[in-house]
């Protein structure tokens, strides 16, 4: 891990106003350890690293298929697939690779400038509030808002990106019609239930959540890519409160 935390100061080829590479890392590809399994954020930095939705779509880049086959990829390749200016990357993927999120997987001399290529350092990560280690302050905390904000923003980004071009649908009928013939399924409400209601559907929600997340990762012929975003909370109403 020394000699690549000696190239988190490193850039891409012909960046310019990037920072420089000071000559630590030879050519060619990087000696790094196996992918972490799943990295729980529970740290202030890495959150604020996190709390961002251009760093999270270069995670969400670097990140396809990390399951079985991580992707290493430079800035530029990045950029191109996120329809994003080269440069405006720079700055977004020195703070990833600060906090360790990224790592430089090999170096390639390129018109004799050296290039740089990425990969992420884990297959998955997230916050988990029912970890018993993790303190009531860091889940009330500024940076985690700004970790779920952005996520949020992200994922709305991502699913508006993908009704544009035409790769998902709004309506049930249409989804089930069009390729990959699945239904589109989404809400935003807020309703008045009696709480044993509230409690069961709870439960059940929960119960998919799981099911969901316990999925193994199966790309390949035949699999089809799906993004869920799910979050259900109840509070007492405020004339509850106020009585």
């Amino acid at each position: 891990m020394a000699k690549n935390d000696a190239a988190k100061a490193g850039t891409e080829a012909g960046a310019g106003n990037g920072p420089e590479t000071d000559g630590a890392l030879p050519l060619g590809p990087q000696p790094l350890p196996e992918l972490i399994e799943f990295r729980h954020v529970d740290d202030v930095t890495t959150m604020k690293a996190l709390a961002d939705p251009l760093r999270l779509k270069i995670m969400r880049v670097l990140g396809k298929n990390a399951h079985s086959k991580p992707r290493i990829m430079t800035v530029k390749q990045i950029a191109e697939e996120l329809g994003e200016p080269t440069t405006k990357l720079y700055r977004h993927v020195k703070q990833l690779l600060a906090v360790d999120l990224i790592q430089v997987a090999e170096l390639r001399l390129v018109g004799g400038i050296v290039e740089q290529r990425y990969r992420v350092a884990q297959k998955a990560l997230g916050v988990d509030p029912e970890r018993s280690d993790v303190r009531r302050e860091a889940l009330m905390s500024e940076e985690l808002f700004g970790v779920v904000g952005a996520a949020v923003d992200e994922y709305f980004a991502s699913y508006e990106a993908a009704l544009r071009s035409g790769k998902t649908y709004v309506r049930a009928q249409e989804s089930l019609d069009n390729p990959p013939h699945v239904r589109s399924v989404g809400v935003i409400a807020d309703t008045h239930i009696p709480q044993a209601k509230a409690a069961d559907f709870a439960e059940r929600l929960q119960a998919l959540v799981k099911e969901f997340t316990d999925q193994p990762n199966e790309p390949g012929e035949g699999a089809v890519e799906v993004n869920l975003l799910t979050m259900f909370y109840a509070t007492e109403p405020d004339d509850a409160a106020d009585g």
